[in-house]
């Protein structure tokens, strides 16, 4: 079964996201922070995150040179979350924005599950 953390410090985003991917039979992990993430990744090694960008502490883009920089989680696929831009922003840079693919939290269900299952490795869930 295809794994997926979701790392977003807003507990209700995570309830919602959690939902969508529970209904298309992915497990789920989840975590509050970016350092509670991190560990999670380390010790899970999920087939995909999806990590919030702005978090207290530590943010998405710091978490995200730490994943890349270890062994273990180096080669996890990666999709920002974010509310700083809107979902028409998202495809006008065909999903990617600083080489990095990216979910508008405003995008709808059909489409997160489309965009996770066009990164995600090929692999059956």
């Amino acid at each position: 079964m295809t794994r997926i953390l979701i790392v977003d410090d807003d507990e209700k985003m995570r309830w919602l996201y959690r939902d969508i991917l529970l209904s298309e039979g992915f497990d789920v992990l989840e975590a509050g922070s970016a350092e509670s993430g991190l560990k999670m990744a380390i010790e899970n090694i999920p087939d995909l995150i999806l990590l919030d960008v702005m978090m207290p502490g530590k943010d998405g883009g710091q978490a995200s040179a730490d994943l890349s920089k270890n062994n273990r989680t180096k080669n996890i696929p990666i999709i920002f979350l974010t509310s700083i831009i809107t979902e028409e922003e998202v495809k006008a840079h065909h999903g990617i924005v600083s080489g990095r693919p990216i979910i508008a939290k405003s995008t709808n269900r059909k489409e997160i599950i489309q965009r996770i299952k066009e990164i995600l490795p090929a692999k059956g869930n």
